[in-house]
């Protein structure tokens, strides 16, 4: 009788219960632009590009960060209002993978470089 209700108890508690499975995350909007200096798409550094500043002065455009939209119910707020999704999210991770890793790459490439021409000499 014992094991039957331990049994019971455990695929009754196996069935996930996840907060906000149902809610659109930023990073598969088409408006959100990770940061070229974190090479995680995750970064507390990402932009929203559907909203920003605009310097009067300057023309120069200032995008909020993703997280802050999230939280501010006149913007995205949690439930993501303004989400669209974007298409080619597979090839947006990639383009920033090689983009937030080319400041390394360039310089591996540099050090290699230097180490061939130094052992030719």
């Amino acid at each position: 009788m014992r094991i039957s209700y331990l049994l019971l108890m455990g695929t009754a508690c196996s069935e996930k219960i996840i907060k906000n499975i149902n809610i659109p995350s930023c990073r598969n909007c088409k408006y959100f632009q990770p940061s070229i200096y974190d090479t995680n798409f995750a970064s507390s550094l990402n932009k929203c590009n559907k909203f920003g500043r605009k310097d009067i002065i300057t023309d120069e455009i200032t995008h909020d960060y993703a997280d802050s939209c999230r939280s501010d119910k006149s913007k995205c707020g949690e439930t993501g209002t303004y989400f669209e999704e974007e298409p080619n999210i597979n090839l947006k991770i990639l383009k920033h993978k090689i983009i937030s890793t080319s400041p390394y790459l360039t310089l591996m490439i540099l050090a290699i470089l230097n180490v061939v021409l130094t052992v030719k000499k």
